[in-house]
């Protein structure tokens, strides 16, 4: 029986390296909307233009990220996790070499594809490496993570459009991500998948039950968290790509105060996530902590929006919001690999995953061309809609679950 502190130590150091990954998957899709005012006047685009860059990356991963899933559960999760790594880095790099317009739009594809392989692959490791009774406090790690990269971007990127150029923060931060591919192709025997697993208890457990590609995808609790998934990413779009734009007009302030509030704000959502953690290891109503906390952040995005208080009240009330959305981020990667059978992690959190890439693909098509029709304060109203949607699908989830249907896929 190998030594429990032993074993927790190796998860410990596992699910760091998972989570350093993420950082970077999260914080290059934030990277580029700090950069906008700045890419609009140099290369002469609108919003809407701007947006189509960020929703062709979302195009990719939503493209990618259920297939990423399958290859992930049938070869293991390892390689697909280096050279995802390597490729959204390599992209960066480009980007900054190379600034025209439309080339930048079919890298950002290349990118969306590097970064579908982060959810899945991820998750099959950490289900693989961690013990059920941490799973919780794990994904919570590994979300944390993932927002803390959202937090960095601005604060890392502005400063180096500032000093040098945004052609510049691009190749830098891109280069990072080289050396992140470096650590884990170092430590890539860690990386392995569900068959590989170190649990002792693994042996008494159930065989692996892979579901087929299609029948997979008519598994009712994974369609249900596939619409929230979705609606969450929606939410956050508009917020997340475009109050660097919005708030200097709604407000009169400067650009960097804006890239500063978001920072504040992905800093919310990061302590929410590891409140969130403990929450979801100690509540079963799952869908009653995804309404509390989205109804919160509903109105202070409101308060945003009706531009009636001082700047730093708002400003408050939207980092406000952000640890409210953040609270209900670990309940949901709980409640995944709770439905999901054995041998089907990646199947499971690529496709769920799948439904932030449909959101990112779509948001800044919608938010941009609200930022270019002038009705600016449209973007924290439109991101409270999607709010609610979220609500709507994370009580219908609840019922689904109660119902017992979770075993069942969809006729």
């Amino acid at each position: 029986m190998p030594d429990e502190n032993a074993v927790r130590k190796k998860e410990r150091y596992v699910v760091g390296l998972v989570s350093a990954a993420h950082f970077f998957s999260h914080f290059y899709i934030l990277a580029l909307p700090p950069l906008f005012l700045a890419m609009k006047e140099d290369l002469g685009v609108t919003f809407t233009e701007l947006g189509l860059i960020t929703a062709v990356y979302a195009v990719g991963s939503f493209t990618g990220q259920y297939p990423m899933g399958i290859l992930a559960d049938k070869f293991g999760p390892r390689w697909f996790l280096i050279f995802g790594t390597l490729t959204v880095s390599s992209v960066f790099v480009l980007m900054g070499l190379f600034p025209i317009y439309w080339v930048m739009v079919v890298l950002a594809l290349f990118a969306g594809w590097g970064d579908s392989v982060f959810h899945p692959a991820d998750f099959v490791v950490l289900t693989a490496s961690v013990r059920p009774k941490r799973s919780g406090r794990a994904y919570a790690t590994h979300a944390f993570a993932g927002f803390a990269g959202f937090a960095a971007a601005p604060v890392i990127v502005d400063p180096l459009r500032v000093y040098f150029s945004w052609q510049t923060a691009l190749v830098v931060i891109g280069c990072l991500g080289l050396v992140m591919t470096a650590v884990l192709l170092a430590n890539k025997s860690l990386l392995i998948g569900e068959e590989e697993t170190p649990h002792p208890e693994q042996a008494t457990s159930p065989p692996s039950q892979s579901m087929g590609v299609m029948e997979f995808i008519k598994f009712r609790p994974i369609l249900i968290l596939f619409f929230f998934y979705v609606a969450v990413a929606l939410a956050g779009n508009g917020i997340q790509q475009f109050s660097p734009s919005a708030l200097p007009s709604m407000y009169g302030i400067e650009l960097s105060t804006a890239n500063r509030v978001l920072f504040l704000f992905m800093v919310g959502i990061s302590v929410g996530v590891l409140v969130g953690g403990y929450i979801a290891d100690k509540v079963q109503r799952l869908e009653l902590v995804a309404t509390v906390g989205y109804v919160v952040a509903i109105i202070t995005l409101c308060i945003v929006a009706l531009n009636v208080l001082p700047f730093y009240l708002a400003a408050t009330a939207l980092v406000l919001g952000g640890f409210m959305t953040g609270i209900v981020m670990p309940s949901r990667d709980v409640l995944v690999r709770a439905v999901t059978p054995k041998g089907n992690a990646g199947k499971a959190f690529g496709f769920v995953n799948s439904g932030f890439g449909f959101g990112g693909m779509v948001g800044p098509l919608i938010f941009g061309s609200i930022m270019d029709s002038g009705a600016v304060t449209g973007i924290y109203y439109a991101s409270a809609g999607f709010m609610f949607f979220a609500i709507v699908t994370a009580l219908a989830a609840g019922r689904y679950a109660r119902a017992g249907t979770a075993a069942q896929p969809a006729e």
